[in-house]
């Protein structure tokens, strides 16, 4: 018995490891994501944009100012000069936090009354804002432990006042679920697109070609199923994100549905021209797997695409997971202008468009 099942265990071996195919399977995608995971699986967050409006003109202003400046963990991009040129800095996700250091910062010190400085974040993304809130306070704390030092004085110097905008409580749901939605209809339109390795390891996608089907009718066939059901249920999971979980919704229903269709077009495409030319369902299962997992990675959906590396940033263009968390997460939380959107939904669209070419030109049957 004990012969037969290791008889067994190793042909399977043996199968698998001289499939050329298999053994890059084996290999590539582990590698890939170990690279992936360890270079953007990280919750720290480096060179932050934050902007610094300093209205005082005295030197504490401009030493508590130096020292968010001087620090590897932000990175000054912006100096607003007003305080209406805070609001579009953070509704267009351009900074991560807004240091407010108000006119009498100086003074106040000087007459022994701890100022207020305020910490304005960006509570759409949850888990930066309260990373970069606890490096604020921490560089703060260690302005006054300083201050106090060198003054004698017995009680803190400054008080930080901090404010997120869009998500007053830090409500973590308000941040998750606007992302899993994209997420999750992602994973069903991709498990549904790979029909098409399913009917070649079966012998019925060659007869479509067989009937006198063009490649052009094939591909309308196999897109319409996941496009339909991942729109719906793009659309069902955000209803219920807004009217079951809470999560508020300030944004245009008609943005909503178009980004949906967009992104589930994409979607298709993707997982289509990943399966075409698969012989069987599990390469092509392994291919969406892998996808996947890198597609999540490099979204931001957990981790800030700002503190990856350079090439993986770059990266992350590629990504349609990217542009549909931003758009939903910008209807769900903080309504923005026309042009945020717009710069989301044409590479949305070019994805989709360059994949549906290369799923056209790829679908063909098993002998071409």
């Amino acid at each position: 018995m004990f012969t037969q099942l290791f008889g067994l265990f190793a042909k399977e071996f043996w199968l698998l490891w001289s499939d050329r195919r298999s053994r890059l399977t084996l290999i590539i995608p582990p590698l890939l994501q170990l690279i992936v995971f360890g270079y953007a699986a990280t919750f720290n967050v480096d060179h932050a944009p934050i902007a610094i409006f300093n209205e005082d003109t005295g030197p504490y202003g401009r030493e508590l100012s130096a020292r968010f400046s001087g620090s590897t963990t932000f990175q000054v991009t912006a100096l607003p000069t007003t305080e209406r040129q805070i609001r579009p800095l953070i509704d267009n996700a351009e900074v991560m936090m807004a240091l407010h250091i108000g006119q009498r910062f100086s003074a106040e010190l000087r007459a022994g009354r701890p100022p207020n400085v305020q910490v304005i974040l960006d509570g759409r993304r949850l888990t930066t804002a309260l990373t970069v809130q606890s490096y604020a306070t921490a560089i703060i704390a260690a302005f006054n432990k300083d201050y106090v030092a060198a003054n004698g004085f017995d009680r803190p110097a400054a008080a930080t006042v901090t404010r997120a905008w869009f998500n007053p409580g830090l409500e973590s749901h308000w941040f998750i679920l606007p992302g899993l939605v994209a997420k999750l209809v992602l994973i069903a339109t991709l498990t549904i697109a790979v029909s098409i390795a399913r009917e070649r390891e079966l012998g019925s996608f060659d007869r479509m070609f067989a009937l006198g089907l063009s490649p052009f009718q094939i591909l309308a066939a196999k897109s319409a199923a996941p496009v339909t059901i991942g729109f719906l249920q793009g659309v069902v999971m955000s209803a219920l994100a807004a009217f079951w979980f809470g999560v508020p919704f300030r944004g245009s229903i008609g943005l909503l549905l178009l980004c949906i269709l967009v992104f589930v077009v994409a979607a298709t495409g993707i997982g289509i021209m990943l399966s075409a030319r698969a012989k069987t369902q599990r390469q092509a299962t392994l291919r969406v797997f892998l996808f996947v997992v890198l597609a999540i990675m490099l979204s931001g959906f957990a981790t800030p695409i700002s503190s990856m590396p350079e090439a993986l940033r770059a990266v992350t263009y590629l990504d349609p997971l990217r542009y549909c968390n931003l758009i939903l997460r910008a209807l769900f939380l903080r309504d923005v202008s026309w042009d945020f959107y717009w710069a989301q939904l044409w590479p949305l669209a070019v994805i989709g468009l360059v994949t549906f070419t290369a799923s056209y030109i790829l679908i063909r049957p098993a002998r071409a």
